[in-house]
């Protein structure tokens, strides 16, 4: 009897214990958990009492760039002109002029205003505009003394004598000399040296 008593006992201590070991460990989490929060709160209360208002800006602080980015010495600056009557558009590539070498996107903003800043990096600018009329790629092929001649052509159809080649129109078809006597129309200077190769 006193060794089953003596077990119970064990038993009934070691509960107990367990008990006692779980309500210990409930209490002293509670008191981190509300130790934390107290922390939490501190440190709130201190980043409230430093917050400047970032939509007021002192009058004694002068407003920079948001952006440093300079133009290089070896960028260039690309002009795409679209042209609204032929619906062509243009593109030409020029090197940076030495005046224009580490200016920002505003200097250029200001002397090109009537062009949009398509982009701008250090090495290259895009600019862009729209044209009315014709662009200047308009050609017109045809005969003159014997030779075929190309013209440009502007906006009102008046020709400007733009080259006198050196192909004779005498050996070529009769077909041939048909439509360069009506005039064969070119777009571009790949298109207008692709034509005159095919009367070579």
């Amino acid at each position: 009897m006193k060794k089953t008593t003596l077990i119970i006992l064990v038993c009934i201590a070691i509960v107990l214990g367990m008990v006692g070991g779980i309500i210990y460990a409930i209490i002293d989490r509670n008191n981190l958990q509300e130790a934390q929060i107290n922390e939490i709160r501190k440190v709130n209360e201190l980043i409230e009492s430093n917050i400047i208002d970032i939509n007021k800006v002192p009058d004694d602080i002068i407003a920079t760039s948001m952006s440093d980015v300079k133009l290089s010495p070896n960028a260039y600056i690309i002009f795409e002109k679209y042209y609204t009557d032929c619906g062509h558009t243009i593109i030409q590539k020029e090197k940076v002029q030495d005046s224009e070498v580490n200016k920002d996107e505003e200097y250029f903003k200001n002397a090109y205003s009537d062009w949009k800043i398509e982009s701008f990096t250090a090495d290259e600018v895009k600019l862009y505009k729209e044209f009315q009329g014709n662009c200047d790629e308009h050609y017109l092929i045809t005969i003159d003394d014997e030779n075929i001649v190309v013209y440009s052509v502007d906006n009102d159809g008046n020709r400007t004598l733009k080259e006198k080649t050196d192909i004779p129109v005498q050996y070529l078809p009769k077909e041939d000399i048909e439509l360069l006597q009506k005039g064969i129309t070119a777009y571009g200077q790949n298109e207008l040296a692709k034509k005159l190769e095919d009367f070579e």
